[in-house]
């Protein structure tokens, strides 16, 4: 169930990135490598904030929303966002498609097995507690 919740997470995000890829570089004629760029960040900072209170909740209970755990989160997204770079580049490059935001769809979603076995087992991972934490 959980990988269908950071799916679902990962479509909104996959969403806003788009919507602002698309709005700068194919109607702005902005410069697509360094839009992805601001386009992850964003989308991080969304898709961090809404994966810890909703899809991985029982696993950060008594855990806050925290710089470190974004951080980390964000580690794990610059590997999968240069996996994306990698193939936004190479469509751009090799097909020249048009309009170009289906090279972000396509790097996008190269990155999300990436993202998501990070983010489980590194970024939200249950806390182990020790016999003195239980109650």
């Amino acid at each position: 169930m959980k990988i269908v919740k950071f799916l679902t997470v990962g479509f909104l995000g996959m969403i806003t990135n788009v919507v602002f890829f698309y709005a700068l570089v194919d109607i702005l004629l902005y410069p697509p490598l360094q839009i992805s760029v601001i386009a992850f960040i964003i989308t991080s900072i969304q898709n961090y904030i809404i994966n810890h209170k909703w899809t991985f909740t029982d696993m950060t209970i008594g855990r806050s929303i925290s710089y470190i755990n974004y951080f980390k989160y964000l580690s794990v997204g610059i590997i999968a966002l240069s996996v994306n770079l990698a193939v936004l580049q190479f469509l751009i490059i090799s097909y020249q498609p048009n309009p170009k935001v289906l090279a972000q769809i396509a790097g996008i979603i190269s990155g999300t097995l990436i993202n998501y076995l990070g983010s489980k087992y590194w970024v939200f991972r249950a806390w182990k507690q020790s016999p003195n934490q239980l109650h």
